[in-house]
């Protein structure tokens, strides 16, 4: 058995410390984040259980579903309609009937908190990531309208066999697309309300 000399070890040895210390592994981390840290990090969802806070709540009452709670915290993204027009901005603050967004001011070069009541919200929009099902709601009616062409260019006529396929295709989508990002206009089945955390 023959030893390998000294001077071929050190120079590998010192090679890998430096690499590990380059990618950040180390024995210790340096510091150590607190529980309000963690939270932070996150999302506003989580830094609202730091503290007690006020929220909004979409109460949504299906005829087939049933009960349905959506939360919005301060800090999420908030897509509405209200006073005619629509809103898609991160909720700044929320009173007990009022609720604020920023809303960017062009000529002042600097965001505005614009508040509205409660009852001046007619729609609230969800978008939801479903796995698989928002995906399919935009490939399907693409993968129809490509079958369509395809059918289209290969026989150099429209083949009446061809639009039930198409159409359950982007029917389908629809339906899907649907499912991922509905919509509720605020009545008595579906109410938005400011509730507490404690």
């Amino acid at each position: 058995m023959q030893l390998v000399p000294v001077r071929f070890l050190l120079p590998l040895l010192l090679t890998g410390c430096l690499a590990l210390t380059a990618t950040g592994l180390m024995a210790q981390p340096t510091d150590t984040l607190t529980t309000e840290q963690l939270l932070q990090r996150k999302g506003a969802s989580y830094t609202a259980l730091i503290r007690p806070s006020r929220y909004l709540a979409l109460d949504v009452n299906h005829a087939l579903g049933g009960f349905r709670r959506h939360r919005f915290f301060q800090g999420t993204e908030i897509h509405f309609k209200a006073r005619g027009e629509k809103y898609r901005e991160q909720l700044y603050d929320v009173s007990d009937s009022t609720f604020s967004i920023l809303v960017a001011n062009e000529v002042m070069n600097r965001d505005e908190p614009v508040t509205f009541r409660l009852d001046e919200v007619q729609r609230i929009y969800i978008h939801r990531r479903i796995p698989f099902v928002t995906a399919a709601g935009t490939m399907l009616p693409i993968a129809g309208v490509v079958y369509f062409a395809a059918g289209v260019i290969n026989s150099g006529q429209i083949d009446p066999t061809l639009l039930p396929v198409t159409g359950i295709l982007a029917m389908s989508g629809g339906i899907f697309q649907q499912l991922s990002n509905p919509r509720y206009r605020i009545n008595k089945n579906h109410r938005l309300r400011v509730l507490r955390t404690y």
